[in-house]
C-alpha cells in the first residue's frame, strides 16, 4: 500500500526547498494573532504542525508556554537541532495530546487527507482539546485564489547542484503540486496535495463542530477576507 504522501515528503529535501522561508510571515502572523487573541502569559498553546518549530520558537521567545507536533521526525530533528529549548513532539493532528487554551493550524497545515471527514476530524479534535472559552487559529490557503493564480510549472535552482521543477494541477478538489529534484546526480520525487476547502466550506465545518468564528483575515497583515485575498486566516472560539 502506498504511504500518504505526507509521510513521505517533509524530509531534508523539503527544508532545502523551503529554506527561503525566514521569519517575516511568522513574525507577522504571531503578531496578528495576539494582538486578537491577547493570551495570559500562563495560557497553553499547541501548534498543531509545528514543522521544524519555526512559530513556536517566537511564541516561547516571547514567555509563553508552547508545544508543536508534528508527524515528520525530519523536520523535528531539524527542529531540535535548531531550537533545543522548544517542546517539540511527535505526533498525529488528528490525535492530539493534553488540553490547551490555544491551537493553531499555520501555514497550511490542515486539508492533507484524502477523505474529508478526517480532515474534519482534525477540526472536530481541535474543539475537544480546547479549555472552554479557548481559540483556534487556522491559517488556510484561499481556495478562490489558487484556482485563479495557479502556475502550472516551475523552476529553479539551489545553490551548485540541485534543480528543481514543480508542476502544480487542480484534480477535483484538490491542488496538487509533483516535485522533481535532481540534487548532486540524483533524482528524486515528491507530491502535494490539499483539499481546496472554500471559506464557505470552512465556515461550515467550524460552526459544525461548535465553534464561534470571530472574524476571518486575507492575508498576514489582518486585512479583512475578500473572495481576492490570499489567505483564509480564521479566528474561532469555544463558548464559555
Amino acid at each position: 500500500m502506498t504511504k500518504a504522501w505526507f509521510k513521505e515528503w517533509f524530509d531534508e529535501n523539503y527544508l532545502l526547498i523551503y529554506s527561503h522561508r525566514g521569519k517575516n510571515d511568522a513574525e507577522k502572523q504571531i503578531s496578528l494573532l495576539l494582538k486578537n487573541i491577547k493570551p495570559d502569559i500562563q495560557d497553553k498553546i499547541l501548534d498543531l504542525g509545528c514543522g521544524e518549530g519555526r512559530h513556536v520558537s517566537i511564541l516561547k521567545n516571547k514567555g509563553f508556554d508552547v508545544t508543536g507536533i508534528d508527524l515528520s521526525e525530519s523536520l523535528l530533528k531539524s527542529g531540535k537541532s535548531k531550537y533545543p529549548y522548544l517542546k517539540l513532539l511527535q505526533g498525529d493532528m488528528r490525535n492530539i495530546p493534553g488540553r490547551f487554551n490555544i491551537i493553531l493550524s499555520l501555514f497550511t497545515s490542515f486539508g492533507y487527507f484524502e477523505e474529508d471527514s478526517e480532515n474534519i476530524k482534525v477540526i472536530e479534535g481541535v474543539y475537544d482539546s480546547l479549555e472552554k472559552g479557548g481559540h483556534f487559529w487556522l491559517d488556510f490557503l484561499n481556495s478562490e485564489f489558487v484556482r485563479d493564480n495557479i502556475i502550472k510549472e516551475s523552476e529553479f535552482v539551489i545553490g551548485d547542484a540541485c534543480k528543481v521543477c514543480e508542476k502544480r494541477e487542480i484534480s477535483g478538489n484538490r491542488i496538487i503540486k509533483n516535485i522533481f529534484l535532481k540534487k548532486n546526480g540524483e533524482k528524486s520525487e515528491y507530491k502535494e496535495s490539499v483539499r481546496l476547502f472554500s471559506k464557505e466550506e470552512l465556515t461550515g465545518i467550524l460552526k459544525a463542530s461548535g465553534f464561534i468564528i470571530k472574524k476571518v483575515f486575507g492575508n498576514y497583515l489582518g486585512t479583512e477576507w475578500k473572495a481576492g485575498s490570499e489567505r483564509s486566516i480564521f479566528h474561532c472560539r469555544k463558548a464559555e
